[in-house]
């Protein structure tokens, strides 16, 4: 930690982790030298064992948050109802920070103090085909995005990996959708829509900066995630169109959805698709475009949004917190 460097914004960083242990405690020794007096960091824990920190990165400034059952969505609401301070860093256990990241959030944060701040996303698989910051088609619900290339100005969303939110900025509890199932998916693209029709402004600014690890293992690529991620997309996907779609063109998210499904449900061996594949993601289809519907219900008739908080869920999941400074 920066010690006897004056502080003038202090901040609370959020990083949700699962499975990846070595990674994550790389990123947040990358991290201690940047933090100044009053500033936190908290590791959401949602591993099994609990984490406990490596020899010489304990400390009041390092908080370890625990989250019983994986979930990305919970895992970053959780960290929000815990920081102390009224801005709330989002970080992915997987990246390098720039040298000066922190400080540099903090500069543009307090000549934007009413923003969401975002930046560059620079990674070794750069989606090259994606323009930059990306592009949501609200008539199909198809969702690219692309911050490995510097932009300067407003965009329309952030990556969930990368950004600064005064928590003014918030939209009603419970903040990120944890609707969204498994490894979420979109859930940023949600969040942002939600603010946004608030008058919320996002700002990118590409002196802001991480580098973003192609990590193998862990997160969304563990083996609970992997298992679950072609039929929880279908029904993140179904959530989020249901939620914030054109619904006259239904037939055409329909369309885009059968060409996903018909992929990931191929049998190699003679080219045919597995029935029972097939049908359960068709169930995940309609169960999401439910969710989503009452989601959109919810917002037209000014629901706080956390009436409807667990709707997509067989049972509630209770997080709880333990181990500051661990």
């Amino acid at each position: 930690m920066t010690s006897g460097a004056a502080n003038p914004l202090p901040v609370s960083v959020i990083i949700p982790t699962y499975m990846r242990d070595k990674v994550l405690w790389d990123s947040v020794e990358a991290l201690r030298g940047q933090m100044r007096e009053g500033d936190e960091l908290l590791v959401v824990d949602q591993n099994r064992p609990p984490l406990r920190a490596p020899p010489g990165l304990e400390g009041p400034w390092l908080r370890l948050c625990r989250l019983e059952t994986p979930s990305l969505t919970r895992a970053r609401n959780l960290g929000i109802n815990l920081a102390r301070h009224d801005r709330v860093i989002f970080l992915d256990d997987d990246i390098i920070p720039d040298a000066n990241l922190l400080d540099r959030l903090k500069q543009v944060t307090l000549e934007h103090p009413d923003r969401i701040l975002t930046g560059v996303v620079d990674q070794d698989d750069k989606p090259e085909d994606v323009p930059t910051p990306g592009y949501v088609n609200l008539e199909t619900g198809e969702i690219r995005t692309n911050f490995s290339r510097p932009h300067a100005g407003e965009v329309p969303f952030f990556p969930g990996c990368l950004s600064l939110v005064p928590k003014a900025c918030l939209p009603p509890e419970p903040y990120f959708c944890p609707a969204f199932r498994g490894a979420s998916q979109g859930e940023e693209i949600d969040f942002s829509l939600r603010v946004r029709a608030r008058g919320v402004r996002i700002l990118s600014d590409p002196s802001i900066r991480i580098f973003h690890l192609k990590v193998v293992e862990g997160g969304c690529r563990s083996p609970e995630f992997r298992r679950r991620f072609f039929l929880d997309q279908v029904f993140n996907q179904s959530l989020f169109f249901a939620r914030h779609g054109v619904l006259a063109h239904l037939p055409a998210f329909f369309k885009r959805l059968k060409g996903f499904i018909e992929f990931h449900t191929r049998n190699e061996e003679n080219r045919s698709h597995s029935p029972l594949m097939v049908t359960f993601a068709f169930v995940r289809l309609a169960w999401g475009l439910s969710v989503g519907l009452r989601f959109r219900w919810g917002d037209a008739m000014g629901m706080r949004w956390g009436d409807a908080a667990d709707v997509g869920r067989p049972a509630p999941l209770e997080p709880s917190a333990s181990g500051v400074g661990r």
